[in-house]
């Protein structure tokens, strides 16, 4: 007869514990009018919060879908930013642009999403935001509107105790 004792029951390996957070949020943008010039602020489209309090190396993976649907005859490029505000602190901006660009003939709908990996982060809680940035164009046809916008943050300890 053979026994089987866990090494975790023996006070042997434990294997590492990971910190792990999701959370997701909903928003939109429109009916947008034509906008031929630089916007004097940004259009806020969808914004989240992450707490990473009490990871040692938090890192986040944030995730953006959208639907952009786009009236006839539009002729769109639609520059997508991030900011970030660390413990309610001014936001800034992270990452790069995002970029979408069509011209319309037909009435549609397109689908749009980007994924942005934070790092070398502190512990804290984090307000990540997407915004179509100032030199955002649509031209020729307004009414083009950002539906179904989910910004979701996973948020994992990089280096668990």
């Amino acid at each position: 007869m053979s026994y089987y004792y866990s090494p975790y029951e023996c006070g042997g390996y434990q294997p590492p514990t990971s910190a792990v957070r999701l959370n997701a949020a909903t928003g939109g943008a429109g009916p947008l009018p034509i906008i031929t010039t630089l916007l004097a602020d940004p259009i806020n489209v969808v914004a989240v919060s992450i707490d990473t309090s009490g990871m040692s190396h938090p890192v986040v993976l944030l995730n953006f879908t959208s639907i952009i649907s786009l009236p006839l005859g539009v002729s769109v490029t639609l520059n997508f930013e991030i900011t970030r505000s660390f413990n309610g602190g001014a936001p800034v901006n992270v990452g790069s642009t995002y970029t979408f660009s069509t011209l319309v003939t037909a009435l549609e709908a397109e689908a749009f999403g980007f994924q942005f990996f934070d790092n070398n982060l502190d512990s804290g809680l984090y307000t990540y935001s997407v915004q179509l940035s100032t030199n955002s164009i649509i031209d020729i046809t307004p009414g083009l509107t950002v539906n179904n916008a989910t910004l979701s943050a996973l948020a994992v300890d990089n280096n668990p105790a």
